[in-house]
């Protein structure tokens, strides 16, 4: 990426920076001095939310025309670039910013798992205000800095949350049906959710991912966690924290162990 940078002294213009990766998905958190983009086209989608500062984004769309764009920090505003769409950038003042990159494999991955079109284009409308997106890339951003992360699950889930958003509201493709063994049952059958439970059971103290707990069941991860949410009444993460703080509570009122221990058995991250 090709920048020209709008300062007289001889520092990083990066103020600061900080990077977060998850399955298909990386986040990058930095504040800029003033400074100018040339124009590129990025190998991954991406969506920028303004934390702070003002910046003006230029694309040219495929028709030839060109959408020029102001964009602040605050009420919902988010920018959206396909990969390989022509663009740039310039800002006036300091700008912090969360960007998500998102690999265009994990996007047409879970339009398949999900019974859209594998073929799609990501359309940005000419003003796009989400506050759906700006609340998971701020949690994604929580969680990329805590010091006690709620784990892979929960990242996880923010992350399908964020997908299957972008190819209901901003894409070209057109959603069919989910699979049959969810849609004919509502939810998960019996002997898949007793193996789903005693699986989360058997491994609290790991730091479980959505897709190691949906392999149990044969299912995506997208098709799962609607069904075990239909079948349950909560989601796979708020399932998990119930049973370890269950467990949590049968080891302290059974057991001599010290906090650090439980903690550990029940897969906390501290005391």
């Amino acid at each position: 990426m090709k920048v020209n940078w709008k300062t007289k002294f001889k520092t990083s213009p990066i103020l600061f920076r900080r990077f977060a990766e998850w399955s298909g998905i990386k986040l990058r958190h930095f504040r800029i001095v003033p400074g100018e983009m040339h124009e590129q086209k990025p190998e991954l989608h991406e969506i920028n939310v303004a934390l702070e500062g003002r910046l003006t984004t230029i694309k040219r769309m495929p028709s030839g025309g060109v959408r020029k764009r102001f964009g602040g920090a605050g009420d919902g505003n988010v920018c959206l670039t396909e990969a390989g769409q022509p663009v740039s950038a310039f800002w006036n003042c300091e700008v912090e910013n969360v960007r998500i990159e998102i690999e265009p494999e994990h996007l047409s991955r879970a339009a398949l798992e999900n019974g859209f079109s594998q073929h799609f284009e990501l359309v940005e409308p000419p003003e796009m205000r989400d506050h759906l997106i700006q609340h998971v890339a701020l949690r994604l951003l929580d969680e990329a800095g805590s010091e006690s992360p709620a784990g892979r699950l929960y990242a996880d889930s923010l992350v399908q949350t964020l997908t299957l958003h972008l190819l209901k509201n901003y894409s070209t493709a057109a959603h069919a049906r989910e699979t049959a063994a969810v849609a004919a049952s509502g939810g998960l059958s019996g002997y898949k959710l007793r193996r789903v439970q005693e699986f989360i059971n058997e491994n609290l103290d790991e730091d479980l991912s959505l897709a190691e707990i949906a392999a149990v069941a044969d299912l995506s991860q997208y098709h799962f966690a609607r069904a075990f949410r239909r079948s349950v009444g909560m989601t796979p993460q708020q399932y998990l924290m119930r049973q370890r703080i269950e467990r949590a509570k049968e080891l302290l009122a059974k057991d001599d162990l010290p906090l650090v221990e439980i903690s550990l058995r029940t897969g906390f991250k501290n005391q």
